[in-house]
């Protein structure tokens, strides 16, 4: 599954107009702000996941001075079918598959697509959110009620922070996070089974002694989830209450990566860590293959900046194997042989300059 082409209008910087697609590698190149993110992002909006970064107003997404704050995104799927997906935002999104309506989940599930952004290729040595973020994206794709049931937690989280501020008892809040805590704490710990499972397949590019363990966010006082919930509670009452801040529960997991016994990010070089990273990555995308019989569609987002020449060909090489659909963006200069087509993106106007 893929995207065979995909039209603009109104978006960003983006200039009106149908971009059609290679079904393999599509490499978007040109200046910083140019508009190639804004393609990704579109992209992403039309399969379901919406903006790039969490909490985009709508109003900041068509063109600006266009004299409209409708956008309208379309794209075209491959396959015998083509079916077609139009995105209508105005103060909302109303998403149409073949002019049916479809809810955002059911889209994602269709035509699965994996985002990695420029902070992701420092998986290891990065803050915890990004390890949660690659957990959450691949849990969101397998397992259709996580997303909804991760909002929920986190709405609950946000009630919590403020009748801690207030200096209130947070005892009825905790009971109803209670069941929502332990089932992202029980669908996190399968994703990292997963994600593990599908590493052992990738030795020529993960070091052997690589391993994933999830830790629980002021856990790990019982094996059981709802156990391990009620006692990290009482362990840390005292100070959430001091604090005025929730100090249990998955918005303070982390996904543990060791090489050996030590953590990964201590122990591996930097080439290393890139390539680990980008093992994780793929054991991402072999896991949505794994569970439900598509390989994703693949955005990256400049996360080739932070790559030499070696892991470049190693990147792009592993994606070629997998026959994945993959739109990457990058603001260096591209050397290394390409086998896909190229794309120049300058002041939101798209030119294919090669194909290989």
């Amino acid at each position: 599954m893929g995207f065979k082409r995909v039209k603009f209008n109104n978006f960003r910087n983006i200039e009106p107009h149908e971009i059609h697609w290679s079904g393999g590698l599509n490499l978007l190149t040109g200046p910083n702000g140019s508009g190639k993110t804004n393609i990704l992002e579109g992209i992403n909006i039309i399969s379901g996941w919406g903006p790039l970064e969490r909490g985009t107003k709508t109003k900041s997404l068509p063109t600006w001075n266009s004299g409209s704050t409708v956008v309208q995104l379309t794209g075209q799927l491959e396959g015998d079918l083509g079916e077609i997906i139009q995105v209508r935002i105005a103060e909302r999104y109303a998403i149409r598959v073949q002019d049916k309506t479809m809810s955002a989940t059911e889209l994602r599930w269709k035509n699965p697509v994996l985002t990695f952004l420029p902070n992701d290729i420092a998986l290891l040595e990065g803050s915890a959110s990004y390890r949660r973020r690659l957990l959450d994206m691949l849990l969101a794709l397998l397992m259709p009620p996580y997303a909804m049931r991760l909002h929920d937690y986190r709405r609950g989280i946000r009630q919590k922070t403020i009748m801690l501020r207030r200096g209130e008892r947070t005892d009825v809040v905790d009971r109803a996070l209670l069941p929502l805590a332990a089932w992202i704490w029980k669908m996190r710990k399968e994703a990292v089974t997963l994600l593990s499972s599908c590493l052992n397949d990738l030795k020529t590019l993960v070091p052997d002694e690589i391993s994933l363990s999830l830790k629980r966010g002021g856990g790990g006082y019982d094996d059981g989830e709802e156990d391990d919930f009620r006692n990290g509670l009482a362990a840390y009452r005292e100070r959430e209450i001091a604090v005025k801040v929730p100090f249990v529960g998955p918005h303070r997991d982390d996904m543990v990566i060791n090489c050996g016994d030590r953590n990964a990010s201590d122990a591996l070089s930097r080439g290393y860590r890139r390539r680990a990273a980008i093992g994780l990555m793929l054991a991402a995308s072999d896991g949505v293959l794994r569970k439900l019989g598509k390989v994703p569609v693949l955005l990256l987002d400049e996360v080739t900046a932070e790559l030499d020449s070696d892991g470049r060909k190693l990147l792009f090489g592993a994606l070629a194997d997998r026959k994945a659909q993959v739109f990457a963006a990058t603001a260096e200069p591209f050397s290394e042989t390409f086998s896909g087509a190229v794309y120049s993106v300058n002041n939101g106007i798209v030119e294919k300059t090669d194909e290989n």
